[in-house]
């Protein structure tokens, strides 16, 4: 099978492990880039959302793709051009499973060759589609991909191919030769070439001239007919498999590349629709163990796919793996904050482009969430022991170099509770070198996790309207209730 790189080097197997999952999808709203990248089209928006659940963590990987959408974006045509054909391929798999499944050789050789032949004209299509274009490309993945299919799928190779499948048909009858072995049962069998060309009058009204060798069937002899069928499929055995494996080497190539090519032109889906909201777009620099984090103009993609509007955009800059803990009034944009943060190194990871001016960070092992969740309607357990039940698993599914986001957890139960689990939960996150980011709008919990870590609150306009700003700041001394109370006109 023709190796296809566009999502990973060439001999780098594309990993299959979690990166995150679909609890902290949900949470961070990706329905919302799914969609926009799907534009209509269920199967780009179930591929996109496995790169997501499957994103890769070697910063190599990441820059392969990254250089494959870049150059994917420069010929934005072309993409959809080849995912056309690859989709019209890919969609005879189903039909492929049949042919293929078992069955006497004649069948399984008649299915294969009928496939074959509806498989040629989109060989030639992507063959034709890539010798159009005039410029060559920039990315590795794209220039391999086009060499390959003219090596293997040239005009040439193609009408082989072609005089192959008509061969197939056997218009002049099937030419086998075979010896007899032990038992006067046939052995080294052989199937032969047979004659090439339209058929003579003689032959399609089924008249001969007395052939010596020719051997005929009487209408009802049943066990001759068996007998012939037997040494028919003897004879077919061999094609009939070798037409079948030649099938399924090509369907897997159309729906590997349709699969890919999915990934692509969603990407290129995406940044049509965030460009057109004037939103800033860029690639970020994925690093390794460097302990890295930092952006500018940094904006939440969701958040303007479904408002229309563009949000208002934060700059970062931190070198350490240390907690970042975000406090302060409530409505001030911290959840919003801690989703574009997340949303972001998760379109990194997946070899996308970013909504910033620039981001830079490390390349994690997994990505995940703990948002507040509705009540366990069952009444199995309480709300404060169904908190520590889900924290539990969500920690025990982080390895080293992870990132959790944590927005209001064990916000059940009271402050000195929700500090004192709270404070040794980081603290043991950190010596794993997982970074936490934790909304909090308990200020005693704020101020032991900013004791070693970064502290960020909203910014407040003198006369208390929000900015949706978060900038480094001490975390407060008191709760918010006096805001809360101001922003209710007080009584």
């Amino acid at each position: 099978m023709i190796e296809i790189n566009l999502l990973t080097p060439p001999g780098n197997r594309e990993m299959t492990t979690d990166f995150t999952d679909q609890a902290t999808l949900q949470d961070l709203g990706i329905e919302a880039l799914i969609d926009a990248m799907a534009a209509g089209d269920p199967s780009i928006g179930s591929v996109a959302l496995q790169c997501f659940l499957h994103a890769p963590v070697d910063p190599s990987v990441i820059r392969w793709r990254q250089e494959v959408l870049r150059d994917s974006l420069n010929h934005p045509e072309l993409i959809r051009d080849l995912k056309v054909i690859a989709h019209h391929g890919a969609a005879l798999e189903r039909r492929s499973s049949y042919a293929l499944r078992p069955q006497p050789p004649i069948s399984l050789l008649l299915r294969s060759r009928e496939l074959l032949g509806l498989l040629i004209p989109d060989l030639r299509a992507l063959a034709h589609r890539f010798a159009e274009l005039d410029s060559n490309f920039t990315s590795e993945g794209l220039e391999l991909l086009a060499t390959a299919i003219n090596e293997h799928f040239g005009d040439d190779d193609l009408d082989k191919l072609d005089v192959a499948i008509r061969e197939l048909r056997f218009e002049h009858g099937l030419i086998a030769w075979a010896s007899l072995g032990a038992g006067n049962l046939t052995s080294s069998r052989l199937l032969l070439q047979g004659p090439i060309g339209s058929r003579g009058w003689r032959d399609r009204l089924h008249l001969t001239l007395g052939d010596r060798n020719r051997i005929e069937i009487a209408p009802r002899d049943q066990a001759g007919g068996d007998a012939l069928r037997g040494l028919r499929n003897q004879a077919l055995a061999e094609i009939g498999s070798v037409a079948a494996r030649g099938l399924r080497t090509i369907i897997e190539f159309f729906v590997e590349l349709n699969r890919q090519l999915a990934w692509l032109v969603g990407a290129i889906n995406l940044h049509d629709r965030l460009k057109a909201l004037g939103l800033p777009l860029c690639f970020p620099s994925p690093t390794l163990s460097q302990g890295q984090l930092a952006f500018q103009s940094l904006v939440e993609p969701t958040l303007a796919l479904r408002t229309h509007l563009r949000p208002v955009s934060n700059d970062l800059g931190t070198s350490t793996r240390a907690p970042i803990v975000i406090s302060g009034a409530n409505s001030g944009g911290k959840t919003t904050w801690l989703q574009g943060v997340a949303l972001a190194m998760l379109m990194m990871q997946a070899g996308l482009f970013v909504t910033a001016e620039a981001f830079n960070a490390d390349a994690r092992t997994h990505l995940y969430t703990f948002f507040p969740r509705d009540e366990d309607r069952d009444l199995q357990r309480g709300r404060l022991d169904d908190e520590l039940t889900r924290l539990s698993t969500t920690i025990s599914a982080l390895s080293p170099e992870g990132l959790l986001f944590l927005n209001e957890p064990l916000s059940t139960t009271n402050e000195i509770e929700a500090c004192a689990i709270m404070s040794a939960l980081v603290d043991n996150l950190t010596r794993r070198d997982v970074t936490t980011f934790v909304v909090t709008h308990y200020p005693t919990l704020a101020r032991a996790l900013a004791t070693n870590g970064t502290s960020l609150r909203p910014e407040t306009a003198v006369d208390g309207a929000r900015t949706y700003r978060i900038e480094p700041s001490a975390p407060p001394e008191d709760s918010s209730a006096m805001d809360v109370y101001s922003r209710l006109g007080g009584w």
